[in-house]
């Protein structure tokens, strides 16, 4: 069997990571190919499309697979879009994917993914997304007193994309919260704004990211900021990472997570704040730096995920749904009416239409 690895490989945790998958390919006996969704060609043809992709001498080969592994870390819409559409073509032609292009463009969509999960009733911080661009047509001080009613206290503001904690800002106060969003509106950038869950300890910024495969937790790990200024705790911004046994309640809330989302394979992100939990976020394509921290193999999970539904025959909802549309649609022969099934009525005389004015008799 051939797995696909869909990745761009932009740095070096990507190119770790595809080598982490390509050897547990190769451990379980099958072939594994980094697809370049950066370097693709997609050539459509009547109802199909294929995905090309260029070797050392520039020359087009097909990219002939069973199942694909898609690996997105870019944040932009543009690069995004290309990603899923490889995987789009790729799918089209009966791949297994460990996740969806239509749930990848919503988990990678701050706004879009925050509003999926208060949909399905999952704990996210009191939040306000501010999608148009004309400042004056806003009342922001209303919009902040919402997500935070007291005025002295920290608030969130986050772009709408963005990995690696980029693109996550912290408002000290309204006034500052008021800076930041009026900046965003004069350039045309939507933004999210968040309820700040104070840390259980103080200064001690801590978060939690659970590792989701197949619906089941299967890993998890603290992570704690080193920097008494710094609330992000990012791995890839200088945080630490440590063991962490998850409480039900935590496994519950991440699985549920994955779920709303329409995801296989996530790293789902909570902050704890005293006894609080609430999901701050949900990546598509979590880092496996979580593999040495809590010594748990995530990507033979992803891995064996990938080759057991290829080879049941899995499909996604985009599969079923191209497979009813080109399916044709059988017409019932039309059956001839015997008289006397339905009984025939009388026609009653048509009443004359009365004038203004006029008294028609009764009948």
């Amino acid at each position: 069997m051939r797995i696909g690895i869909l990745s761009a490989e932009l740095g070096r945790e990507d190119v770790l990571e595809n080598k982490r998958l390509v050897r547990e390919i190769r451990l379980k006996g099958h072939r594994a190919k980094v697809i370049d969704y950066r370097k693709t060609v997609v050539v459509a043809t009547k109802n199909k499309r294929h995905l090309f992709q260029p070797d050392k001498k520039g020359i087009l080969h097909q990219v002939r697979v069973d199942a694909v592994i898609p690996r997105i870390n870019e944040a932009d819409e543009q690069s995004i879009n290309l990603a899923t559409f490889a995987l789009e073509s790729l799918i089209s032609n009966g791949v297994y994917s460990t996740a969806s292009p239509e749930s990848i463009r919503l988990a990678k969509n701050k706004i879009g993914s925050l509003m999926a999960l208060a949909e399905a009733g999952i704990a996210i911080p009191r939040s306000a997304a501010i999608t148009g661009t004309e400042s004056q047509d806003i009342d922001i001080d209303k919009v902040l007193k919402v997500v935070e009613p007291n005025p002295a206290k920290r608030l969130i503001v986050k772009t709408n994309i963005g990995t690696h904690g980029k693109g996550v800002m912290s408002a000290k106060s309204r006034g500052e919260a008021r800076a930041i969003v009026q900046g965003f509106l004069a350039n045309g950038i939507p933004m999210l704004l968040q309820q700040f869950m104070e840390p259980t300890k103080r200064h001690q910024y801590t978060d939690i990211r659970l590792i989701v495969v197949n619906g089941r937790v299967v890993g998890a790990m603290e992570r704690l900021s080193t920097r008494r200024d710094e609330i992000r705790a990012n791995l890839s911004l200088g945080g630490k990472g440590l063991p962490y046994a998850p409480s039900d309640h935590e496994i519950e809330l991440a699985e549920k997570a994955a779920k709303a989302l329409g995801l296989n394979v996530a790293g789902v992100d909570l902050i704890p704040s005293g006894r609080k939990r609430v999901i701050i976020e949900v990546n598509t394509s979590p880092g496996f730096i979580i593999e040495t921290i809590a010594s748990v193999n995530i990507a033979k999970k992803i891995v064996q995920l990938a080759i057991s539904c290829a080879q049941r025959g899995e499909k996604t909802k985009r599969q079923r749904l191209v497979e009813t549309l080109n399916r044709p649609i059988k017409l019932q022969p039309s059956r001839k009416l015997t008289p006397g099934i339905l009984p025939l009525q009388p026609l009653k005389p048509l009443t004359r239409i009365k004038k203004l004015g006029e008294k028609v008799p009764e009948a």
